[in-house]
């Protein structure tokens, strides 16, 4: 599964950012528990200095008892007390109840009497803390994620918005167009590059692509001139009295010849296809395409010996250009011809789903993708080049088609998959 790049950096920032709020939310919390105390404790001791002081003063201290403090007289020999906090539970006016709560004490020597002076104040609960943490942290995640959907990532769009012209460039590139890529320039100099090293790629590949053309293209010419002077010349003898051994000879070379020239024809359709020559596709109608071929073939099955069995189901589209769809048939069927036994049979089925043609024959010797390579063939026969299953094979690959070829004992299956 592939994803986004815009996409990809949303999800780490929000990851990135998810953790950084947890870490600094438990930093928050542990610093506002630790100021809370401290801040408590310091009021505490003010608290108690000052009932300390009202003493002094010469006021009663029963007078100055309340729910939150406390007065006790403690023998004057002991040593004064430092302030001591602790968290204890004690009763709370307002709630009515005894409630966890924060109890500062200290002593005091004054006018020859000693005082033991605690004083009670309410501790915020750990829950209290947390939850106020919690809703502060989970406030500004939200907060983080509105700017990302709707700042950050149109920012990386915009960002991003030369690597996606010049992708979308690289997708509709064609070689038959012969037009190298030219790119706008950007204010990112990463991206510059990259479209100035595709500028001078596109360049070389459209020049080796030029020069391997011409080259296949003169070759081509130049073998089919003579190869088809020399089938006149062959012909020509072929109606001359001759011995049989001369006759036999003159029909092996015209054989040949028709071979180098079957060879020169589909290695130029090969190379059409691998480069994408053909027209944009359009949806055709299969069934009448295959039925066509058929009927063309049906003399050549029937010379052979063969027993064909079809089942075609009628208006199936499939999304190919008509000539590449003609070749695929007749290759697929010239296969099934050509590597059948005495008294063999073929059977074709087409549906929406697949073109599933199977016929008999003798084992294979050969893993069956190894056939699909180029000049690989089962058989040494002369009429076979070891192209039609290779070409087969780039044809399904140009229109994204799924071309399987098997083997089990004497059944062969060739399945073209649409879907």
């Amino acid at each position: 599964m592939q994803y986004r790049l815009i996409n990809i950096i949303t999800f780490l920032y929000l990851i990135l950012t998810l953790a950084g709020l947890l870490i600094s939310g438990l930093f928050i919390y542990l610093k506002i528990e630790s100021e809370i105390d401290f801040e408590t404790g310091r009021e505490l001791d003010r608290q108690v200095d000052s009932v300390a002081d009202q003493i002094r003063r010469g006021n009663p201290y029963q007078s100055l008892i309340t729910d939150q403090l406390e007065i006790d007289m403690i023998p004057f020999e002991r040593p004064v007390e430092e302030l001591y906090l602790r968290d204890t539970l004690a009763y709370h006016e307002s709630s009515d109840r005894k409630v966890k709560q924060l109890k500062a004490s200290k002593s005091y020597k004054i006018g020859g009497e000693h005082y033991r002076i605690s004083y009670f104040n309410i501790v915020v609960e750990t829950d209290d803390i947390t939850e106020t943490v919690v809703f502060t942290m989970g406030v500004v995640f939200l907060l983080q994620l509105a700017f990302i959907v709707f700042f950050l990532r149109g920012i990386s769009n915009r960002i991003l918005l030369p690597f996606q012209k010049s992708l979308k460039k690289i997708q509709n590139f064609n070689f038959a167009a012969n037009e190298p890529f030219v790119f706008e320039k950007s204010n990112i100099k990463e991206f510059d590059q990259l479209n100035e090293f595709l500028m001078r790629m596109s360049n070389k590949l459209l020049k080796d692509y030029r020069q391997i053309k011409e080259y296949s293209e003169n070759i081509s010419h130049e073998i089919q001139t003579p190869t088809t002077v020399i089938r006149g010349k062959l012909e020509h003898l072929m109606n001359e009295g001759m011995t049989e051994k001369q006759s036999e000879l003159i029909h092996s070379a015209y054989q040949n010849n028709e071979r180098i020239q079957r060879i020169v024809k589909s290695l130029s359709l090969l190379a059409k296809l691998e480069n994408n020559e053909f027209e944009s596709p359009q949806a055709i109608n299969f069934s009448d395409v295959l039925l066509k071929n058929i009927e063309l073939t049906e003399e050549l099955i029937e010379g052979n010996g063969l027993q064909l069995e079809q089942s075609i189901d009628p208006e199936v589209t499939v999304v190919i250009h008509p000539f590449t769809a003609d070749v695929m048939i007749q290759n697929l069927i010239s296969n099934a011809v050509k590597h059948n036994q005495a008294q063999g049979w073929i059977k074709i089925q087409l549906n929406s789903d697949y073109l599933w043609v199977e016929n008999s024959g003798s084992p294979l010797k050969k893993d069956p993708e190894v056939l699909l390579k180029r000049f690989e063939k089962e058989s040494d026969k002369s009429d076979s080049i070891g192209l039609g299953l290779a070409i087969v094979s780039q044809i399904c690959k140009s229109y994204g088609l799924n071309f399987q070829y098997s083997s089990e004992g004497n059944l062969h299956s060739a399945k073209i998959s649409f879907r």
